[in-house]
């Protein structure tokens, strides 16, 4: 292949968006002495009713972030992040990724909200997308309205396999599919929801290989790197010499689900597109979490964010523990299941049951616990005999009841 242009991978729809001109207005000449602005519509800072902003971390450090800052989280900013978030974010990335090739950094509402807007970057209506099988539910969802063909790839207890990529790829007859090869890969390599699968290292070169003779964008939706209970693999982003890998982190596992913080780190001009489609819809992620957010990295430091990141991974490795001494306890001879090396779930094998959507929507529901029915992670919606289950909040005694209830569930609902 020639060299990676990432233009071309632009869908027909944000080939389409335009700058903002208030926005470029504003953001090309703040700051310049003597300027005086009536273009941008902000609102008078005059009439908000906050004055102040802090936060009491759990060891009971209580943060005050600085007025100037409060000022500034309180107007418009800018559509790719606040700056000092933004920088704090890239020097994250080059210490644990150090990517070989040009990069730059956008905050998003979340991973999710990123992942979506990039599903919509990339693909147009009809597009071959090729995704792990099983793969993220919320995925699924956010692809809805894109519509694009699912080429299903294969996965085991070590993730994406290579050799199914390999085989898709090097066997594609435009011709008789009537479309052409995929150009994008969605995977999820470490701690996989649903399955918990990590991607080794030799399958991740071999990966990335592929994408590489076969022109591939690969999107790393990677929302559990920092649940890894040890030194995870080196990722998709520390190997990208082309600039074709879109990298998702979320903050949620770390800090905080609800201040809905992520972050998308890639080559340029796909940060620039999806800025554009920032700046035309919500404008911008909530100051708000972001001037905490920074605040706290401020705070911490990359020692203290290293430190917290340890405790996070011990607190969850503990909890999987617990948890798969339970299943064996309970569900051995029932179901089968692999080790997580990372995340919050375990993924069951329930050779009993063939479809464990009416086991575990309507029959589970009825015995008071909830999982997640296998169905849910697959393209085609047809029946599997697999299940989700997440360790992440229940206490040891509500694990084990639940798994008590649902090897009971297995053993009334047997297909065998």
């Amino acid at each position: 292949m020639g060299k990676f242009d990432p233009v071309k991978y632009i869908s027909h729809r944000y080939s389409g968006r335009k700058p903002s001109t208030i926005r470029n207005i504003i953001s090309q000449n703040v700051g310049v002495p003597g300027m005086l602005s009536l273009a941008g519509g902000l609102p008078n800072p005059q009439c908000f009713p906050f004055t102040g902003l802090s936060a009491t971390l759990a060891d009971g450090t209580k943060l005050d972030v600085d007025g100037a800052r409060v000022k500034e989280s309180l107007q418009y900013s800018a559509s790719k992040g606040m700056p000092r978030l933004r920088e704090q974010l890239m020097g994250m990335q080059t210490r644990y990724h150090a990517p070989p090739s040009q990069t730059d950094v956008i905050v998003g509402c979340g991973s999710q909200g990123l992942l979506a807007q990039t599903f919509d970057m990339l693909l147009n209506p009809g597009d071959p997308l090729l995704v792990e099988e099983p793969t993220y539910s919320g995925a699924l969802a956010a692809l809805q309205p894109v519509r694009p063909t699912f080429v299903p790839l294969q996965t085991d207890g070590e993730g994406l396999i290579p050799a199914s990529l390999r085989s898709t790829l090097d066997g594609w007859d435009a011709a008789a599919r009537g479309m052409p090869k995929p150009r994008v890969l969605y995977t999820i390599p470490t701690g996989q929801n649903p399955s918990g699968a990590t991607v080794t290292t030799e399958r991740r070169a071999e990966v990335y290989a592929i994408a590489q003779e076969h022109g591939l964008v690969i999107m790393e939706d990677d929302p559990y790197y920092y649940l890894y209970y040890g030194t995870p693999p080196p990722s998709y982003l520390s190997m990208d010499v082309d600039g074709r890998v879109v990298r998702f982190d979320s903050l949620s596992k770390v800090l905080s689900s609800g201040m809905r913080l992520g972050m998308m780190t890639a080559h340029p001009e796909f940060i620039h597109a999806v800025e554009m489609d920032i700046q035309g819809t919500i404008l911008h992620t909530s100051n708000t979490s972001q001037v905490l957010c920074s605040t706290l990295l401020d705070h911490w430091g990359p020692d203290g964010w290293d430190a917290h990141v340890e405790s996070v991974k011990a607190f969850y490795k503990q909890r999987r523990d617990v948890f798969l001494a339970l299943c064996d306890k309970h569900l051995t001879g029932l179901a089968e299941w692999n080790v997580p090396e990372a995340g919050m779930f375990v993924w069951f094998t329930i050779p009993g049951v063939s479809d464990t959507l009416d086991l575990i929507m309507k029959k589970a529901k009825e015995e008071k616990v909830l999982l997640v029915p296998g169905q849910s992670f697959f393209t085609d919606g047809k029946p599997v005999n697999s299940v989700r289950a997440a360790f992440s909040v229940a206490s040891d005694e509500e694990m084990d009841e639940a798994l008590r209830r649902l090897a009971s569930l297995i053993r009334a609902n047997s297909d065998q």
